[in-house]
Order: structure tokens, then C-alpha cells, then sequence
């Protein structure tokens, strides 16, 4: 750097001197004056390689200490033992729930049905795991939820600070072969599997049993279907058709297995790119479906405390077996960026031999339309249904807990807005009355007000 600054000097003193006039003294400063320039710029040529030969000597330098680095990672991470390979495609999901839930009555004789004010808390946990390249999937999920009642997994804040119990809520394997696509099956505890709606089905309920189903897309139609076989309960003892009350009557002890076969015909249709048409049919045999309930929305069951051993037995009194007929429609579009979904399922249950109060109580449907989605940040959606469940149409434990099951009639208001992408807050109105009996008179109004924190 000195000889650069000392070359750059002489060029200006050069350059200042005055300039004699033309002659043999004049060409000979010029001479010197060129041979100066000359010197400078191989001096600045040199300068410039000795100074790219450092920067790569550094550069390789460094790349040699980040390799050596690297190697002396690799050699400390082979002396580790290898991670088991059931952690490989290991999912985990998940969500809590808080509720504020209030429950209002009004209508004749409600003395006993004081306005009730409760925070409730929902968690639950699963696990996923894949095999096979995706044909073999097992999982399990854990939830709260109360004793002996299918159709929740709310907990109540509630008996002094006491512990809340987890539950296995889901256990299966679900099997879809790439030797046939379109082809499923599920063994275990379930999400339920079937298309349906909240008249028949709690959004609660895992299913236990066997499922299996077929689908095969026909350009824009892609029409399925499926069989499932499920235990309610098994080997149970109960009355077994004629009933006992506190007089002391006979009645005939029996263990039978509980069960559920579903058959269930549909398609779905995009009519449009967005349209989509959701149809199905199913048919639902109870089996001994008196084996075990405690409750059917009708308010016509009687408990059984007679008989040999010890314990309570329940049964439904005088209203036959269950052979249910369900048809369930839905449409999906779009309209102004909108997503909109209306629905209308209907069903009848022929098995009905209920010759009392409940005789022709045997249909349900529900109706409704919902606008907006739930999935990211900044969505909201809002819906409306109308449900009409008649005592006697679908059994009482099964379906939907926070409308009041069957025998009842009313309104679903709701309304969600996201938060972010894993939070989500929901209101929802419930407005429902008894269809008949004693207590059609009763009406109660509901509403909960959800926080939904998604994993």
C-alpha cells in the first residue's frame, strides 16, 4: 500500500510540473512520465492478485473448518443410538375446548328446573401412525368425558377441585389397499364413518365395531357404499320382552349381544366445479336394542331393579325394535366467494310397535343452511337448522346430547370466528321443546360459548 501511495505521488508531482516547450527535454520527461504510469499499473495489477489469492486461502480456510465441524457432528451423532423406527409418519393432534353453558326453563311445572350456569372444559389427544406406504393406518385418541354416557366429552367445573377422568374415546385400524383404490376398512373404535346428521348421530359418539366401504369416481360422480357391523352391548342381561314394574310381575332374564348393522348407498356429484351434491341412503337394525339403555327421549322407559344377581336393569317399554330408513341430502356452492352448504335428512323408523302414547311417533328430520368456514385466520361462518325428532324415530342415546335426544322439537342457532388458524370461538343457541307427553308444554333455551384451541 506505501508503494502504491508513493507511485500515485510521483504521477501528480508529474503531472503539475509546467511543461518546457517541444525538444529533445521535453520528449524525455514524456518517456519518464509513461514508464511512471507503466510501474503504477503492474504494481496495482500485482496488489489486486495478492489480494484474491488471500480471500481464497481464507475461504478455503473456513470451508475446512466448517467440513471438520461437520464430521466431528456426524462421528458424535453415529456414537448415539438411532431413533426407533415406530416414530417414523407418527402424527399427533388434538384439541381444548372451554365452555360457558347456561341452561334456561320456562312452561308449566318447572319448580324442579332451576336456571343452571356451568364452566366445562373438553380435551382431547391422539396419536396417528402409518405403515405400508400409507395403505395401514392405526391410531388411538383420549378424551374426558363423563361415565357411561356416549354422546359427551365434557367435563364440568365441579366437586371441589377434584381430578377429571380421560377416557380411550377412539382405538382402530383402518386398511385402504392400493391393490383396489376406492377400497376401506376400519376394525376398532371409530370416528363415526357413515354420512349422517345430528338426528341420528352425537358428533361425540365412536362407534365399535367393523366398517367397510367402496367408492369408484364416474367422471363428476363418485357414487359409494358401505356395510358396518357394531356392538352396543354384549352378553348382557335384560328384560327380554315383557315388563316388570313395582307390582312384582314375571319377567323373563336373558343374556343377548346388543347390535347395529348399517347399510348405506350414495354419491357424491360436483354438477358443477362449485356444485357438489352429497346424497345417501341408509338403512339402520337394531338389535335387542333395549339391552343396556338407560334413556330414550320419549320419557317412556322403566327401571327394572327385580330379578336374579344385583344391579339395575333398563329397558324400553312397549316400543319394539328399531328399523330405520334415513335419507340424508346435502348441497354445497359457492356464491359472491362464499361457501354455502344447505342440508335436509329424514328418517322413519318401521320397526315401531309402540301401541301407547308414543304409537305414531316414528319420523324425525332436519333442515338447515350454513354460511361461511372455519379454517384459517380472519373466517367466520354462521348457521341455522330446524330438527323435529318424534320419540320413538331414533333411539334417545345416540343422537344429538345438547338438543335433548329424541321426542323434541326446535332451533340451532350458531355463529364461529377464527381467531387465528388454532383458535376458534363459537356460539351456539339451542331453542327446543318436547314433541308430546306430559311435558310438551316445557321449553328450554340453552347457549354456549365456545373457545377452541386446535393442535
Amino acid at each position: 500500500m506505501v508503494r502504491r501511495g508513493l507511485l500515485g505521488c510521483l504521477v501528480v508531482l508529474s503531472a503539475a510540473l509546467p511543461v518546457p516547450a517541444e525538444g529533445p527535454a521535453n520528449e524525455e520527461l514524456m518517456k519518464v512520465v509513461a514508464e511512471l504510469k507503466a510501474t503504477v499499473a503492474r504494481q496495482e495489477k500485482r496488489i489486486a492478485e495478492l489480494e484474491a489469492a488471500r480471500a481464497s486461502a481464507t475461504a478455503a480456510a473456513g470451508k475446512g473448518e466448517l467440513a471438520a465441524a461437520a464430521r466431528e457432528m456426524s462421528a458424535d451423532a453415529a456414537k448415539r443410538p438411532a431413533l426407533p423406527t415406530w416414530l417414523d409418519n407418527l402424527r399427533f393432534y388434538g384439541d381444548l375446548r372451554l365452555r360457558y353453558q347456561s341452561e334456561c326453563y320456562s312452561g308449566e311445572d318447572r319448580s324442579d328446573d332451576k336456571p343452571r350456569n356451568r364452566l366445562r372444559f373438553r380435551l382431547r389427544f391422539g396419536v396417528l401412525k402409518t405403515w405400508l406406504d400409507g395403505q395401514l393406518e392405526t391410531g388411538f385418541r383420549l378424551a374426558s368425558g363423563e361415565t357411561n354416557d356416549p354422546t359427551t366429552t365434557n367435563q364440568t367445573f365441579t366437586d371441589n377441585f377434584t381430578e377429571k377422568p380421560v377416557w380411550i374415546d377412539q382405538a382402530f385400524v383402518r386398511y385402504l389397499p392400493k391393490w383396489m383404490p376406492g377400497l376401506v376398512a376400519v376394525g376398532g373404535k371409530m370416528a363415526n364413518p357413515l354420512i349422517h346428521t345430528e338426528i341420528t348421530w352425537d358428533s361425540d359418539v365412536s362407534p365399535e365395531g367393523l366398517w367397510v366401504q367402496y367408492r369408484h369416481k364416474f367422471g363428476p360422480v363418485e357414487p359409494f357404499a358401505n356395510v358396518g357391523f357394531f356392538f352396543l352391548n354384549e352378553n348382557y342381561k335384560s328384560p327380554a320382552g315383557v315388563s316388570k314394574d313395582s307390582t312384582g310381575q314375571a319377567v323373563d332374564y336373558t343374556l343377548r349381544d346388543s347390535t347395529l348393522w348399517s347399510y348405506q348407498l350414495g354419491l357424491v356429484w360436483t354438477i358443477v366445479p362449485d356444485v357438489k351434491w352429497t346424497f345417501a341412503m341408509t338403512y339402520y337394525d337394531f338389535d335387542h336394542l333395549d339391552t343396556g339403555f338407560r334413556t330414550a327421549g320419549g320419557n317412556h322407559q322403566v327401571k327394572v331393579i327385580y330379578g336374579p344377581g344385583s344391579g339395575d336393569y333398563y329397558y324400553r317399554l312397549g316400543a319394539g325394535q328399531f328399523r330405520v330408513i334415513n335419507m340424508t341430502n346435502s348441497v354445497a356452492w359457492t356464491m359472491c366467494g362464499l361457501p354455502m352448504r344447505a342440508f335436509f335428512d329424514i328418517l322413519r323408523n318401521c320397526g315401531n310397535a309402540d301401541s301407547g302414547a308414543y304409537a305414531d311417533q316414528d319420523t324425525a328430520y332436519n333442515v338447515g343452511l350454513k354460511i361461511g368456514t372455519n379454517r384459517r385466520k380472519g373466517d367466520w361462518a354462521v348457521g341455522y337448522r330446524y330438527a323435529y325428532i318424534e320419540a320413538n324415530s331414533w333411539p334417545g342415546e345416540l343422537n344429538e346430547s345438547d338438543f335433548g335426544s329424541s321426542n323434541r322439537k326446535g332451533h340451532v342457532w350458531q355463529a364461529g370466528y377464527n381467531i387465528t388458524d388454532w383458535l376458534l370461538l363459537m356460539a351456539t343457541v339451542y331453542w327446543t321443546e318436547p314433541i308430546t307427553g306430559p311435558a310438551r308444554d316445557q321449553r328450554d333455551v340453552s347457549t354456549r360459548i365456545d373457545l377452541i384451541w386446535s393442535f
